[in-house]
């Protein structure tokens, strides 16, 4: 809890970095030679707004908090991206030092040197004339090799809240209840406060999490729990960037969960329509609450699963979250989305009509068809465009049974499919098989596609 003693610093704080605390929303001005003592429960009538905690003067104020959960807050949500991003690490540094310069003065992190890592803080912020308790909970994203492997197979559907939900999300949300349990034995006077707001965020795995944790607080605060007699739905605030699936079916549940917001971009590399799409870990949809859906083009990139996943990284959200206000056709959010991916699709179909250099031609009358086409040996990739390990001037090897495309280890089978040739490649480190086209020019140049992609090869001595 917020210490009754506060030693203040010299001059005006700052204006609040990602938030509009103001003189109108709290903002302290002190005097440096001034030592004030603050009863966290009783203003004394020489006691003035001035005098009272409402944040460090920086990102974290309790002006974040002024409008209800249920509407989406944009300063709320780069605070709660900040802290995601940080909680991504393997020592929980980040996001113990993130704490400090917010002012959050008790914290503690879980699991942190393995699985499933997450952060509990809590801070009392004036608000309303009343001090009110902060709870903040933040939940990693994917970090280790066993939270992507669970990520790729998820594990057997497990019942929670009249829903069906996949496996290694609801084990993390287990963890991240039973650390709040001992957070509460260590910080009691969080049970005890009549005044209370809750702030649940995380990314990616960690999103997921995040998104069943605060399902729960807001189920409960209904039905009963610790937390039911001091918020409600609108005191209980949730941001998810780029979460992974957690119902075990493509919509989400958005009736009485109306103050989850789960930020998603378009082309998240692991969603539908990203170009990790493949490893079936993402969706637009599946989880509490509702989609505020953007899209961020200019990130797209190539299909190699051990570098190209920039649209779904904490600070590919960040960017697009700071420029919202700056760049309003760069991101656009919507509560549901479903217009915008109508926009989407739409604006997608056009582009795809658009002719390309590098197009396959899909007339059959003008391809000549190779009934007895080897790949095995080795090509070298000529044009601009490369896939994985296939990039401009590497050599590819087909050796009968593997193929570097991705890795040395990948396995391939070439085979015709409705007069037209398809490779498939299954990559080792994630046990998926990507289907190529390969239009063969002559037996010794081909081009392999992925969609409209295309990387050249040409095969060498």
């Amino acid at each position: 809890m917020r210490k009754k003693m506060f030693i203040f610093c010299i001059g005006l704080l700052t204006v609040c970095l990602l938030c509009s605390c103001s003189s109108e929303n709290n903002l302290i001005e002190f005097n440096s030679s001034e030592t004030i003592a603050i009863d966290n429960n009783v203003e004394s009538e020489n006691t003035t707004e001035d005098d009272i905690y409402t944040g460090n003067g920086s990102a974290w104020c309790s002006a974040l908090f002024d409008s209800p959960s249920t509407q989406y807050n944009n300063q709320l949500a780069l605070v709660a991206a900040e802290m995601s991003e940080k909680t991504e690490d393997s020592t929980g540094e980040g996001i113990k030092k993130l704490f400090d310069e917010y002012g959050i003065p008790d914290y503690e992190i879980y699991n942190y040197g393995g699985d499933s890592a997450f952060a509990i803080g809590h801070d009392l912020l004036y608000m309303d004339g009343v001090d009110t308790m902060v709870l903040v909970i933040v939940a990693r994203g994917t970090q280790t090799i066993n939270e992507g492997i669970g990520d790729l197979f998820k594990g057997p559907p497990q019942d929670f809240l009249d829903q069906k939900v996949w496996n290694n999300v609801y084990e993390f949300e287990e963890l991240v209840w039973n650390g709040l349990n001992e957070y509460l034995e260590k910080y009691p006077e969080l049970e005890n406060t009549d005044e209370l707001k809750i702030l649940v965020t995380g990314h990616s795995l960690g999103g997921a999490a995040a998104n069943m944790t605060a399902a729960r607080f807001t189920r409960f605060a209904e039905w009963g729990g610790w937390w039911s007699d001091a918020v409600d739905k609108e005191d209980i605030y949730a941001y998810t960037f780029g979460a992974i699936e957690v119902l075990t079916k493509e919509d989400n549940v958005s009736d009485g969960y109306e103050n989850i917001h789960n930020v998603y971009n378009y082309y998240d590399s692991y969603g539908p329509y990203g170009n990790l799409n493949y490893t079936d870990v993402s969706s637009i949809n599946s989880k509490f609450g509702h989609t505020e859906l953007y899209s961020i083009h200019h990130k797209e990139a190539g299909i190699n699963p051990l570098k190209d996943f920039e649209n779904h990284l904490m600070g590919t959200y960040k960017e697009a979250l700071n420029n919202v206000e700056e760049d309003s056709g760069f991101i656009q959010l919507t509560c549901g989305g479903e217009q915008l991916i109508e926009d989407i699709l739409e604006e997608d179909t056009l582009a795809e009509t658009e002719p390309d250099e590098h197009e396959m031609n899909d007339d059959t009358e003008n391809i000549t068809f190779f009934s007895d086409f080897v790949i095995e040996g080795k090509w070298k990739s000529v044009g601009d465009y490369g896939f994985g390990q296939a990039q401009p001037g590497a050599i590819v090897i087909f050796d009968g049974v593997h193929c570097n495309f991705y890795s040395s280890s990948d396995t391939y089978a070439l085979y015709q499919e409705n007069e037209k040739w398809r490779l498939d490649c299954t990559d080792f480190l994630f046990a998926n098989t990507v289907s190529f086209t390969v239009e063969i020019i002559d037996n010794d140049n081909i081009y392999v596609y992925y969609g409209s992609d295309a990387t050249e090869l040409r095969r060498v001595n």
